[in-house]
């Protein structure tokens, strides 16, 4: 029968401006949604409906082929395609090449809007770097920790906060230069909450206030913290007791602990994103920082060279963390037999979303006007935000950038942070 209107009978769609709906769409690439998760997260995220059960995929086809949305089954030409990977590779040096494995690679360049199909950056790797795939060889060590399951019920319902120091003082040995990382983890979807560098992850003040700029950050605590026996997260606990008795006064303690301690060894859910920071990025930043020492550019004994390698390297630091966190929170995790929570899931996905995966979202909401008492509260018992997690005095985080201006405001990156450093040095070393 003709059908002059040409409606399909499943009624007009109202969809987003296509900035937003590509926008969109390039976020789910990044998280490395499935087709079926791509149509799921529209529906859930701008209400969107696409197509019936049988041309759905279809449609979203069509809709990203309009967009440009990019696809591991349209990658670049081979020499490009090789180039990004090689360059990608080449940004984690040497203890890169051993560390780093195709999956993580291709993780890194979706992350960044190019997705390449796994079997093409393992071959590019294989050709160009054979010794990682020898150094990466599985079966070389074993635990000598007994491991045991993980189960939790969705996000927020316990979370996990640990103190990283293989940038600390002991490691770098340049004085009483230091860079701890500290970092929450949420147990169920596996996702990182938030990645920190910070002064001292070992000052109850710092730890304090961190613990607020999470709270502020999600809007609400867990049920649950875990976190290891330092005299550090004294002020950390009575926080998170103080809002799970005035927000959620039906929880028993004895029933769901507010706060947990044990060893660091046996905080499994992040003592293993550790091990992975480490391998995948922190051998990488530890060498790069290092090379101010061993080419005799820094000098602890200078007065201002601790300052000033105070006010360039921990935003650079911290740039390396972000990234590093944010495609740990899009790659996929490997699906394990018999696991009680997520499994073959993106962490990103199954926070957002964790009715998809059987879970309950936990969070205990805390209102602003509380956020800001408790930050006045610790403010006035230990000091302010800035005493605890600033780097520099604003008096020479005004004269530094006075000094970068003066010497042509260089690109500043991990690669030209020493170059940048020296030139900036020697300005200051005229200035005394």
């Amino acid at each position: 029968m003709p059908n002059p209107t040409g409606k399909n009978g499943h009624g007009s769609k109202a969809y987003p401006p296509d900035d937003i709906f590509r926008d969109t769409l390039l976020r789910y690439v990044q998280q490395g949604l499935s087709r079926d998760e791509k149509i799921a997260a529209l529906r859930k995220d701008l209400g969107l409906s696409i197509g019936n059960d049988y041309y759905r995929r279809t449609t979203l086809n069509q809709h990203e082929k309009r967009l440009d949305i990019p696809s591991v089954r349209k990658p670049p030409p081979l020499e490009v395609a090789t180039q990004l990977v090689l360059d990608e590779v080449e940004k984690g040096g040497l203890k890169g090449i051993e560390h780093n494995g195709p999956s993580f690679i291709k993780g890194k360049l979706k992350d960044n809007g190019v997705p390449i199909p796994r079997d093409l950056v393992r071959q590019i790797m294989l050709a160009h770097y054979p010794e990682g795939f020898a150094a990466r060889f599985p079966g070389r060590k074993l635990s000598g920790i007994s491991r045991q399951p993980l189960s939790s019920i969705g996000p927020f319902r316990e979370i996990s906060g640990d103190g990283h120091e293989k940038l600390g003082q002991f490691a770098l040995q340049m004085g009483d230069i230091s860079l701890p990382i500290y970092g929450f983890k949420d147990k169920w979807p596996s996702y990182v909450l938030l990645l920190k560098v910070i002064p001292n992850c070992r000052a109850a003040g710092a730890l304090a206030h961190l613990f607020i700029d999470l709270i502020e950050m999600y809007g609400g605590i867990s049920i649950q913290i875990t976190t290891d026996k330092g005299s550090e997260t004294g002020i950390m606990y009575a926080i998170q007791v103080a809002i799970r008795d005035f927000c959620a006064p039906d929880l028993d303690p004895a029933v769901h602990p507010e706060h947990v301690f044990m060893k660091s060894v046996h905080n499994t859910v992040i003592e293993a994103f550790w091990k992975t920071l480490k391998e995948k990025l922190g051998l990488n930043l530890k060498e790069k920082i290092l090379q101010g020492k061993v080419e005799h550019i820094f000098n602890p004994n200078l007065p201002w060279h601790r300052d000033l390698f105070y006010w360039i390297f921990p935003p650079l630091v911290q740039e390396q963390l972000d990234d590093f966190r944010n495609w740990w929170n899009q790659h996929r995790i490997r699906s394990q037999k018999d696991k009680s929570m997520p499994s073959g899931h993106v962490p990103a996905h199954a926070f957002s979303v964790p009715e998809q995966y059987g879970g309950v979202d936990c969070i205990i909401p805390v209102s602003p006007a509380i956020i800001e008492e408790l930050r006045q509260m610790v403010t006035d018992d230990v000091g302010p935000r800035e005493e605890h997690l600033g780097w520099v005095t604003k008096e020479f985080s005004v004269l530094a950038s006075r000094v970068y201006h003066e010497v042509g405001s260089p690109k500043l990156t991990l690669e030209t942070s020493w170059d940048v450093f020296q030139r900036m040095s020697d300005v200051l070393s005229d200035s005394e």
